[in-house]
C-alpha cells in the first residue's frame, strides 16, 4: 500500500472518517437528594419526631384466642341458624361453668377444621386479620375472658382470650437512622419547593453564566465532555437524559451558548445546562485518521482478494469436482447450525437437492469467502408430539399475521389510506 492508495481511498470513502457532532457542557442540578445531605438536624427535632410517631413505629397489638365454631351458612334457613345458635349457647354455658374445659370442648364440638384439633387455638393475630364482628369481640376481652356467642358469616363463635402481646417499642437509638432519613427527606422536599422558582428564574435571567445562581444556592457547577445529540453508553447521570440533550442541541443553544431553561426530570430534580465548546460534524483530516484509513483499506483489499480466490477455486472445483478440498462434513439445519455462519447454512439449504453433490460460494464479507460442498439431503428426525404442536402453532400464527397484513394492505389500496404518524420507536432510557 502506498500513501497515494490510502489518500485515494480516503477521498472516496471520506464519510467513514467523519467525526460526529459533539459538545462540552457545564450544568447545574438542583435536587432534593443532594439537599438532604446538607441538612443538619437538631437533636430535639429527632426526639420530637420519635415521640410523635411512636405508635406507628411500635406496630400493632396482637391477641391470641381460641374459639369454638358452630357452622351456620349465611343463607341457611332460619330454623337451621337458630338450631346452631342454640347449640352454641349451650356450649357457652358449659365453658363458663368450667373455663379450663374450653380446649376439650373445642376439639369435640368446633366445626373449624383448622383449629379444632388444637383446642380451638388461633395463635396471635392483629387487627385486620379476622372478620369485623369476631375482631371486635376478641379485642374487647381481657385476658382469660370468654365472650358471648358471636355471630359471623361463618356461623356462631365462642371466644376465649388466652394472651395479649403488646407492641414492641423500639428505642430512639435503634430508630435514629430511619428517623433522621425521614426528617431529612421531608425538609429537603420543602427546601426544593422553595428554591425551585429561584433556580428557574436565575438560569433564565442570567443566561450566559451559572456562577451567580450556583453561589446563591450553594450548588456545584459540573462539566461533561463530548456529549452528542443521542445518549451513549459513556454518557452518565442526568446528562444522558434525552430531554436535556434535546434542549442542549437546539439551534438557539448551539448558536447563542445560553443556559437552557430549567428542565424538570421528576423526583424533585431540576437541571439547566449550557454549551461551552461545540464541534460540528466534519470529515477529519487525512493525517489524523491515516492509520484508520490504512486498516480499513487493508480490510477491503483483503476481502476482495479472498472473494476473488474463493470464486476461482469454486469455478476450478466445479470443473473438476474430484479436486475439491473441503473440510469434514457436518449435518446442518436452520435450527442446528453447528456453529456455521448463517449465510453458509442458508446457501447449503438452497442448493438443488436433485443435483447433489453441489458446490456453492458464499461471500462472508469481513470473514472472507466460503466454498461449500453440499453432499446430500438428510431427512429430518420425526418430531415428537410436543414439537409437532409447537410447529402447528407457529405456522398458524405466521399464517394469521400474513392474512391480517394482506387484508390491511387491501383496505389501504381500496380506500387510499395514508398513515401520517410514523410508528413510535422504543423509548430511550432516562
Amino acid at each position: 500500500m502506498t500513501d497515494a492508495d490510502l489518500e485515494k481511498f480516503y477521498q472516496a470513502q471520506s464519510e467513514r472518517f467523519r467525526s460526529p457532532e459533539s459538545a462540552d457542557v457545564e450544568y447545574l442540578v438542583l435536587d432534593a437528594a443532594t439537599l438532604a445531605k446538607t441538612i443538619q438536624l437538631p437533636e430535639q427535632d429527632v426526639k420530637t419526631y420519635y415521640e410523635q410517631n411512636l405508635q406507628r413505629l411500635s406496630g400493632q397489638e396482637q391477641r391470641r384466642a381460641r374459639h369454638i365454631l358452630i357452622n351456620a351458612a349465611k343463607d341457611a334457613p332460619a330454623a337451621d341458624r337458630e338450631k346452631a345458635r342454640a347449640k352454641a349457647e349451650a356450649l357457652l354455658a358449659d365453658v363458663r361453668k368450667d373455663p379450663k374445659a374450653f380446649a376439650d370442648l373445642a376439639r369435640k364440638n368446633s366445626d373449624d377444621p383448622g383449629s379444632a384439633a388444637n383446642g380451638g387455638d388461633l395463635d396471635f393475630f392483629a387487627k385486620g386479620a379476622m372478620v369485623k364482628s369476631f375482631e371486635d369481640a376478641a379485642f374487647a376481652l381481657k385476658k382469660g375472658d370468654i365472650s358471648a356467642v358471636v355471630e359471623t358469616e361463618f356461623g356462631f363463635h365462642i371466644i376465649q382470650l388466652t394472651d395479649i402481646k403488646a407492641p414492641a417499642t423500639p428505642s430512639l437509638e435503634a430508630m435514629r437512622p430511619k428517623l433522621e432519613a425521614d426528617l431529612r427527606e421531608q425538609q429537603a422536599k420543602r427546601q426544593f419547593a422553595e428554591l425551585a422558582e429561584t433556580f428557574s428564574n436565575s438560569v433564565y435571567e442570567q443566561a450566559d453564566t451559572f456562577k451567580p445562581v450556583a453561589e446563591k444556592l450553594k450548588l456545584t457547577i459540573q462539566q461533561a465532555q463530548g456529549l452528542s445529540r443521542a445518549p451513549t453508553p459513556a454518557t452518565a447521570g442526568v446528562m444522558a437524559n434525552p430531554k436535556i440533550l434535546e434542549a442542549l442541541f437546539s439551534e438557539e443553544s448551539i448558536s447563542k451558548r445560553r443556559n437552557t431553561a430549567a428542565i424538570e426530570l421528576g423526583n424533585n430534580t431540576l437541571v439547566s445546562a449550557r454549551i461551552v465548546n461545540y464541534r460540528a460534524a466534519a470529515v477529519r483530516p487525512f493525517a489524523e485518521v491515516k492509520e484508520s484509513v490504512r486498516t480499513q483499506f487493508m480490510l477491503e483489499q483483503a476481502q476482495a482478494l479472498a472473494k476473488a480466490e474463493g470464486q476461482a477455486r469454486l469455478n476450478a472445483w466445479k470443473a473438476q469436482p474430484a479436486q475439491a478440498q473441503v473440510g469434514n462434513a457436518v449435518v446442518v439445519s436452520r435450527d442446528q447450525t453447528q456453529g456455521q455462519p448463517q449465510a453458509v447454512v442458508d446457501a447449503a439449504l438452497r442448493a438443488d437437492p436433485s443435483a447433489m453433490p453441489a458446490l456453492v460460494g458464499v461471500d462472508l464479507g469481513a470473514q472472507g469467502y466460503a466454498v461449500v460442498r453440499v453432499n446430500k439431503l438428510v431427512p429430518r428426525e420425526e418430531p415428537n408430539a410436543q414439537q409437532q404442536a409447537q410447529s402447528r402453532e407457529q405456522f398458524a400464527r405466521l399464517l394469521g399475521n400474513a392474512e391480517a397484513g394482506a387484508y390491511l394492505a387491501h383496505l389501504r389500496s381500496q380506500f387510499k389510506v395514508e398513515i401520517k404518524v410514523s410508528k413510535p420507536k422504543g423509548r430511550a432510557a432516562s
